[in-house]
């Protein structure tokens, strides 16, 4: 990912940053001072800038060869020079770099910690540093919290089970795009589509609307006796709505849902909303074989 990284940086900035950058990675080899690291570390935003990477398909190519899940086109420069600033001292002993890392963070202000929480999965032994990223979720700061929950890998790969339920609904009331979540699909549970399910109800009482795309965090784990209820969004007057619930009917193998996408096939009349449906017949029939 360094060479990935470097290649990615050398392209976008000019001959001044990126002989700064250099410099900064220079810092990183032997012998370490981590205050001159720290200070490199913050400098990134003001010597390189904040404009987003926006890689090309060639450069998201490689990216995804490195991890499929992995995704840094909506990453600032600055941000992918922290990255490779954090992977350039994996040579330090593994509680020296641990410390230093975690002072990047804990140091840092928020663009700085935003920084670090994207490039967390990248790191060696990631899952050491969970309690970390964890209480990140916590946070006010919008784009703090995304950098954690959203195009980010680490949460689907090391969060466990509570942590990973509290960020997606927080990312429901936060109104934050639940496709965004990496992995959503590979760590749908019972307690998960419960919760969402009471913020459903919750909604409904007091006359608000529901997220439109709930239905990927509610849907596969929901209990049958509860499905008739979420399948009045079938016919909901937002396609959103229809078409979100399409899809995540496309997870389900009870008779009630495909019934319902069978039934609703033959009448909608939006596209985009038919594709979906059509799409999620042809994966239950697939499922059913």
């Amino acid at each position: 990912m360094n060479e990935v990284l470097a290649a990615i940086l050398r392209k976008r900035l000019a001959p001044q940053a990126w002989s700064w950058v250099e410099k900064a990675l220079a810092a990183t080899q032997p012998p370490v001072h981590a205050n001159t690291v720290l200070g490199y570390y913050a400098g990134a935003s003001r010597r390189a800038g904040k404009q987003a990477l926006q890689l090309d398909p060639d450069e998201t190519a490689r990216v995804r060869a490195v991890d499929p899940e992995l995704e840094i086109g909506l990453w600032g420069v600055d941000e992918a020079v922290r990255a490779l600033l954090l992977l350039s001292l994996t040579h330090m002993p593994a509680d020296d770099y641990a410390d230093l890392v975690l002072r990047c963070y804990e140091l840092g202000d928020s663009r700085e910690q935003q920084s670090w929480l994207r490039a967390l999965f990248l790191l060696p032994k990631p899952e050491r540093f969970v309690n970390t990223a964890t209480d990140a979720c916590r946070t006010n700061i919008q784009p703090l919290f995304e950098a954690i929950a959203c195009e980010n890998p680490y949460p689907i790969r090391y969060f466990p089970e509570l942590n990973f339920n509290q960020m997606v609904v927080k990312a429901l009331f936060s109104r934050i795009e639940l496709k965004r979540i990496v992995g959503l699909g590979k760590r749908h549970n019972s307690e998960l589509a419960r919760m969402t399910f009471d913020y459903q109800r919750e909604r409904e009482a007091a006359g608000r609307s529901v997220p439109e795309d709930i239905w990927l965090a509610l849907v596969p784990g929901l209990p049958v006796e509860n499905v008739p209820r979420v399948l009045t969004y079938l016919s909901d007057p937002s396609p959103n709505h229809r078409y979100w619930l399409a899809v995540a009917l496309g997870t389900r193998m009870d008779a009630a849902g495909r019934d319902a996408l069978e039934a609703r096939r033959g009448i909608e009349p939006d596209t985009r909303v038919a594709k979906a449906i059509q799409t999620s017949l042809e994966a239950l029939n697939q499922l059913r074989t």
